[in-house]
């Protein structure tokens, strides 16, 4: 039977050997992180290079196809980049790390945070996320039930994505963004163009996969899916990324009161579509009588309905925009990243 001093000094051995265990991971840390800052500024980024890339992925129709998402807001349509195009960004970019953690779980919640790093300018994103570990189930009329080991990975994975995305978006170029949307529906609707028959039949199985049929398909677009022109084609595989990702449910696009806009969609999203340019905040002018609502007025009115204290509205948008007072205050970029936020919290 060991001593009093045998067993202090067992104590004190391991304690000794945590603390040294703690160091050599926090100095395994640094290192990485001075490695790649140092790797970053030997090998930098070659901007044409990486537009180049881009460019090539974006020329392919498996990629173009789940490059964007789109969903009704009112008499508009939200358009903006998936995660897919984020991450092939961020690879032909270079010099980008990015991930997820979990910072917080117990037996109702869990708390995740996603994170991008460019390694070449030492621009840093972060954006948090926390949410209950329940999934839907359509079974008896619906019904929120706690998830199993699988259900809870894929609910964890999917809202990271998010995260990963919003981060991303934060540290690339604008513009780099923009001309890669622009490719994809260029893509898309040339495919369709040579080859229409396939690119229905494409769509179907997409659709399919979400329990879609194609019945519901033409009722939302308001005639046969074989009378589809290439735009149209194009809006549907963003429809579908949209609701594979979800960012929103097929319900809003055939629901006008659950904000959709039913049938013969394509004449009103091409109105109503928003691009970057149109996230800028616009002054009213004398003569005008009405104008359709910003991305930051719809930001104000969802925080509103989520948030009625005052206080805790205030907190969280004042954590998650770096210290930012209101919604004006935003640039193009975080409103986008907030109006994300928004739209995880809130679930639609």
């Amino acid at each position: 039977m060991p001593t009093a001093t045998e067993e202090n000094a067992l104590s004190i051995k391991k304690e000794e050997s945590f603390e040294l265990s703690e160091s050599n991971m926090i100095a395994s840390a640094t290192a990485e992180v001075q490695a790649g800052v140092i790797i970053a500024k030997k090998f930098p980024r070659s901007e044409d290079v990486a537009f180049e890339k881009l460019m090539k992925s974006c020329s392919r129709t498996s990629f173009a196809g789940d490059a964007a998402y789109s969903f009704p807001r009112g008499t508009a349509t939200v358009t903006g980049p998936s995660i897919n195009l984020a991450r092939e960004a961020a690879r032909t970019w270079g010099n980008i790390e990015y991930g997820v953690l979990v910072v917080y779980d117990d037996e109702e919640t869990r708390k995740i945070k996603a994170w991008a790093w460019d390694k070449e300018s030492n621009s840093r994103s972060f954006a948090e996320d926390s949410f209950k570990k329940l999934v839907f189930r359509k079974k008896g009329g619906g019904v929120w039930v706690k998830p199993d080991e699988r259900d809870l990975r894929e609910l964890t994975n999917r809202r990271g994505a998010i995260l990963k995305r919003n981060c991303l978006l934060e540290l690339l170029p604008k513009d780099l963004i923009e001309d890669a949307l622009k490719k994809c529906g260029e893509t898309l609707k040339k495919n369709a163009a040579q080859d229409p028959d396939s690119a229905r039949k494409a769509i179907i199985i997409a659709f399919s996969e979400l329990n879609i049929t194609p019945e519901m398909l033409e009722k939302k677009l308001g005639h046969k899916i074989a009378q589809c022109i290439p735009d149209e084609i194009a809006e549907l595989r963003q429809i579908h990324q949209s609701i594979k990702d979800g960012n929103s449910k097929w319900s809003e696009y055939i629901d006008p009161d659950n904000g959709g806009n039913g049938g013969n969609s394509h004449k009103k999203t091409e109105k109503g579509t928003l691009t970057m340019d149109d996230l800028k905040p616009k002054g009213k002018s004398k003569t005008e009588v009405s104008k359709e609502p910003t991305l930051r007025d719809e930001i104000k009115e969802r925080l509103e309905q989520h948030f009625p204290n005052k206080d805790d509205r205030d907190k969280w948008f004042f954590e998650r925009t770096n210290g930012k007072a209101a919604p004006a205050d935003l640039t193009d970029n975080q409103a986008k990243v907030v109006m994300g936020l928004l739209v995880d919290l809130m679930g639609s």
